[in-house]
């Protein structure tokens, strides 16, 4: 986003809100200004001088197995998907469908994860990486999608059979 940006407010009915979101992403991708919707890659939580990026370490995954925070439980739900079928993305409605999770708890289990995160880790890196993009099985024209390297989803899978 350049300095010289102008913002317009839009009323926009309530029910049609998280689709307009998810529009305005979707427009960015095709302006080729969101190649990646974070700094650094798409890693997850955004990095800087204060957050740095880290690799993760099975032991990094096992102290956040053993994390009882609601919240960190539903992020060890989407690793365990995810690590299922490393480098396969998962779309916010899939992990909704498979989980058991609906999107509020999703967004609001990553945000928590982020704050965990910095206050417990000193990372700003998620272990999975997110990007943008449409899904033609989904009713919103683009949303996020999530997923696992191979080499986190072993770290993951072997956290979660020594833990």
């Amino acid at each position: 986003m350049s300095r010289d940006q102008q913002f317009i407010s839009v009323p926009v009915p309530a029910q049609y809100v998280t689709r307009v979101y998810a529009l305005l992403a979707e427009l960015d991708l095709k302006e080729g200004e969101m190649s990646s919707p974070l700094p650094g890659g798409t890693q997850g939580a955004e990095p800087d001088e204060n957050w740095p990026v880290k690799e993760w370490t099975v032991e990094n995954f096992r102290s956040l197995i053993a994390t009882d925070l609601p919240s960190i439980q539903r992020v060890a739900a989407m690793l365990d998907l995810l690590a299922a079928e490393p480098e396969r993305a998962y779309s916010t409605t899939a992990l909704v469908e498979r989980i058991n999770l609906d999107r509020g708890q999703i967004k609001g289990a990553l945000a928590a994860f982020t704050r965990h995160l910095h206050a417990h880790y000193g990372r700003g890196n998620w272990p999975m990486k997110f990007e943008w993009a449409t899904d033609p099985d989904s009713t919103y024209p683009a949303e996020a999608f999530y997923r696992l390297d191979k080499v986190n989803a072993a770290r993951w899978q072997e956290a979660r059979a020594t833990a």
